[in-house]
């Protein structure tokens, strides 16, 4: 029996969670007690070094252990401290859930991760590799524009951005920011997949058709398990998109995205129906 890991890089906003509970549900999977372990991207700062879990008390840590050694349920933040702290740590933590019987597959899917370096990707592969588990990695793109104003949307209900009933102008001042940017470029992290797995290793999909039949299947088939038809019908962390925006402004965004949109097209040619966005950077011609 194969053991594979399954290392998700979002993107955020892009379906990850629905795809994480697509998969941790299958017969095989045990994709452990977290939606998103948040392990690696503190390591990046910036934007990222909210992620980094401070260190818990002696107390705190004597608890933990506590609940370790009898079989409770350790504290998330704990365990995200501890899977932080030691990259040993992490890969054994997924090596376990493996070693239980009949499991073949598990996995960290968390959206931030779309901004890891191949360098991080590597020591991730090669961690698991030296423990005789196969990584594979997921990644999917949304429309740019619709990305962003449901990130945006999301900082606001989080408290991180004040919120506003009209979404066009604290969008035209979001959209460029650091934390838009580190995870709307997906170039980059097509460049990073590239120069670390091989092309059968990973499995890019869409938003917009990540819902559909064929998206659907094509996910099932990658990672081996049965097609459920029926899966699309229910998004996971679904965020409205709101009132329109502005013609102009979404010209804005995507110019300014423009490498975003030209690097994709190259490997999913129907970005330039499926985003409607697109239409200021790509022609269909």
């Amino acid at each position: 029996m194969t053991q594979t890991f399954y290392l998700g890089l979002g993107g955020q906003k892009c379906g990850s969670t629905w795809i994480r509970e697509y998969l941790h549900r299958q017969h095989g999977s045990d994709f452990g007690r977290l939606g998103e372990y948040q392990i690696w991207e503190h390591r990046l700062g910036g934007v990222f070094a909210r992620y980094e879990v401070p260190a818990p008390s002696p107390v705190e840590r004597l608890r933990a252990e506590a609940k370790r050694t009898f079989g409770a349920s350790e504290p998330a933040q704990h365990l995200r401290w501890r899977l932080q702290s030691s990259p040993d740590a992490y890969f054994d933590y997924f090596a376990d859930l493996l070693a239980q019987p009949e499991i073949e597959r598990t996995g960290d899917i968390s959206p931030s991760y779309a901004a890891l370096p191949p360098e991080t990707l590597t020591l991730i592969k090669q961690g698991f590799e030296t423990r005789g588990i196969a990584v594979r990695a997921i990644f999917s793109m949304r429309d740019p524009v619709d990305r962003i104003r449901s990130h945006m949307r999301m900082e606001m209900a989080k408290g991180r951005l004040t919120p506003s009933d009209d979404n066009a102008i604290p969008l035209r001042a979001f959209y460029a920011s650091d934390e838009a940017t580190a995870r709307t470029r997906y170039d980059r992290t097509l460049q990073a997949l590239d120069a670390v797995f091989d092309p059968a290793d990973v499995h890019l999909a869409l938003f917009e058709s990540l819902f559909r039949p064929t998206g659907i299947v094509a996910l099932a088939q990658f990672a081996e398990v049965p097609v459920d038809a029926d899966a699309g019908a229910v998004m996971v962390n679904a965020r409205e998109k709101g009132s329109g925006l502005p013609e102009d402004l979404v010209a804005e965004i995507a110019t300014h995205y423009a490498p975003v949109y030209r690097a994709v097209a190259e490997r999913f040619p129907q970005v330039t129906t499926l985003w409607p966005s697109a239409k200021y950077v790509l022609t269909s011609a």
